[in-house]
């Protein structure tokens, strides 16, 4: 969330977007010819994948639009609802991850624990502020919706394939959008918008990416999605070791509950057990 504001303050959000897929889908790209690989698409899942690229590009409009107008700690907090989102998409929309009351008690111990640890930032009163936060919470469910689709071609397209094609779909697109509707595509140009940017496209966006979704072809989703609230808490504490940012009970409190919420959706299942 850091990096993303800081690169807003060089770039408007549709260019910003549009650096960050351009940067990670010539990482990828690098990474693919260093090892000798084809980043290649089977005929039957172009399409499929044409889906997610444009889904991709509603998902970080949305929230790069919403983070313009909030702050990183609130945009975090509600970004980071998607996993509540993947479980119930989840339990409708693929066979064998069903909620069970280990992901309903892991799930809800997390999201709780989450606004705990962001409960004295959450108070706003400007409407501008609500709207972003608003932006951002449909952002987190196309997140979601992304998520499961991802799952179901990941059956037949290699992970680092399909995360590429979307973004190389985003990409252009983004910076369409920028002309069309921003007034420069950059704004301003310094040490600490090029490092953000990097950080944004070759670490986050290019590797990371790349690797949850290797993870999401091996698990279940709802499990490795329930990670993803460690995040935002991550986020906080090293604020607090680089940018001298305070720690508050709230957040300790906030980050227990994160992580026995974790621990119960990823506990295995006994034999016998209804679930």
């Amino acid at each position: 969330m850091v990096a993303i504001k800081v690169g807003l303050s060089g770039a408007p959000p549709f260019s910003a977007a549009g650096i960050r897929f351009a940067l990670a889908s010539l990482t990828l790209l690098l990474i693919a010819t260093a090892r000798g690989k084809l980043l290649y698409l089977r005929h039957g899942s172009r399409r499929p994948v044409l889906l997610l690229g444009l889904l991709l590009v509603v998902q970080h409009g949305l929230f790069n639009l919403g983070i313009n107008l909030t702050t990183a700690s609130r945009a975090s907090v509600f970004l980071y609802t998607q996993p509540v989102f993947v479980a119930i998409l989840a339990h409708f929309l693929i066979a064998d991850d069903r909620l069970d009351r280990n992901t309903l008690l892991g799930i809800g111990l997390s999201l709780i624990g989450l606004l705990v640890a962001f409960a004295e930032r959450l108070q706003a009163h400007d409407p501008g502020v609500l709207i972003g936060d608003g932006l951002v919470l449909l952002s987190a469910i196309c997140w979601a919706i992304q998520t499961i689709f991802q799952k179901d071609l990941l059956a037949v397209v290699e992970p680092a394939s399909l995360i590429f094609y979307q973004m190389m779909i985003a990409a252009p697109l983004f910076f369409l959008l920028s002309i069309l509707f921003e007034p420069a595509l950059i704004i301003a140009l310094d040490g600490a918008i090029v490092l953000a940017f990097f950080y944004q496209g070759v670490i986050a966006a290019g590797l990371t990416f790349a690797a949850f979704a290797a993870l999401l072809k091996r698990h279940q989703v709802s499990r490795l999605s329930s990670f993803i609230f460690l995040a935002p808490i991550f986020g906080v504490l090293l604020g607090h070791l680089l940018l001298r940012d305070p720690l508050t009970g709230y957040l300790g409190v906030g980050l227990g509950l994160v992580a026995v919420g974790i621990f119960i959706v990823n506990r295995p299942k006994r034999k016998g057990s209804r679930g």
